[in-house]
């Protein structure tokens, strides 16, 4: 391992808060509106889901392990290094780049007892593999939110002239097949005149005096009817009505 001992690796992937509160919403189903899909989350989902589900390199893994060596009592030895690490890319090999970071070599150092000593492939596999389930999650929800943004701003697909004349045709064939009559471009259905409220009040009130028997429902509407025809009556302006009575008073 001592052959790759300049090899640095990237730090892990991790989202922003502001972004993990996103992602959270998506994993929980909760309904995302346009406004939430910000430019800067949307970038910075497509970047999380794109490198977080690439596969680690053979150089990435090693160099974690050789950090790894110098933290137990028991780590290799120049002989059985690469015997180990060769071990260690074959079961772990297809966990996600991301988790091969400073934060999960330390946690197995804060496992207590077991921390002080090199871990079998099995073991660091179960070590690392909650690591990648959360990793996985995140990048799903990521690609949601890419999803979710690609759909919000896809533009609208317009009708053009070609395809309108096309449904109008296959409009006018089918009216003629069935038999109706083939409506023109201009042609609109009869406006049915709506009485106003005089005529209502003036009808109900004829109803009533020939059925005086349903006035237990028309009287309450036509008194409806009256208040309403006050409301709409303008009235005359004091001043102009105070004068009229005393010309005529003189």
């Amino acid at each position: 391992m001592s052959a790759i001992a300049t090899y640095q690796p990237t730090p892990a992937n991790k989202p922003s808060p502001d972004l993990s509160a996103l992602l959270a919403a998506v994993r929980s189903n909760v309904a995302i509106m346009p406004r939430d899909l910000t430019a800067q989350r949307v970038a910075e989902a497509r970047a999380l889901a794109a490198a977080s589900v690439q596969p680690a390199t053979p150089e990435l893994i090693v160099a974690w392990l050789k950090k790894l060596a110098m933290l137990v009592v028991n780590g290799p030895d120049a002989g059985r290094a690469r015997v180990q690490a060769e071990a260690m890319v074959e079961i772990c090999g297809d966990l996600p780049a991301a988790v091969w970071c400073p934060e999960t070599r330390k946690a197995w150092c804060q496992q207590g007892e077991k921390g002080k000593f090199w871990p079998a492939p099995a073991e660091l596999y179960a070590h690392l593999l909650p690591y990648a389930e959360r990793i996985r999650w995140d990048a799903m929800a990521a690609q949601r939110v890419v999803a979710l943004a690609e759909r919000t701003y896809q533009p609208r697909a317009t009708v053009d002239a070609e395809e309108r004349a096309a449904v109008a045709a296959q409009m006018a064939a089918w009216c003629k097949r069935m038999g109706h009559a083939e409506l023109q471009p201009d042609q609109r259905r009869p406006v049915q005149p709506q009485s106003g409220v005089s005529e209502r009040l003036a009808e109900y009130r004829r109803q009533l005096a020939a059925e005086p028997e349903a006035g237990v429902w028309l009287v309450p509407l036509i008194a409806k009817l009256e208040a309403q025809v006050g409301r709409n009556t303008p009235k005359e302006p004091r001043g102009l009505t105070e004068s009229a009575e005393k010309v005529l008073h003189r």
